[in-house]
C-alpha cells in the first residue's frame, strides 16, 4: 500500500539526490506512474504520481523509513 501525500512535487529533486547520496542508482521508470526509481542492492524505491494529485507523490509503505529520514534532515 502506498503512502499517499507525503514528499511534494517541488521536493522530488531533492530526494533524487539524497538517494544518490546514500548509495541508490537512479533507474529508467517502467510505466507511466512513475516518476522516480531508484536501486541499491536488492531494494527498490519507486515514487509514483497519482492522476488527481496536483502536489503530492506517493511512497511504498516499505520506504516510509528513508523518506521520514529525508523528511527530517529538509525541516533541519
Amino acid at each position: 500500500m502506498a503512502i499517499r501525500n507525503r514528499l511534494h512535487i517541488s521536493k522530488l529533486d531533492d530526494f533524487k539526490n539524497f538517494l544518490i547520496q546514500k548509495g541508490y542508482e537512479i533507474k529508467e521508470i517502467k510505466d507511466c506512474w512513475e516518476v522516480l526509481r531508484a536501486k541499491k542492492d536488492k531494494d527498490t524505491i519507486i515514487i509514483y504520481s497519482k492522476y488527481e494529485a496536483k502536489e503530492h507523490l506517493s511512497v511504498q509503505d516499505k520506504d516510509r523509513k528513508i523518506l521520514k529520514e529525508f523528511l527530517k534532515i529538509k525541516e533541519e
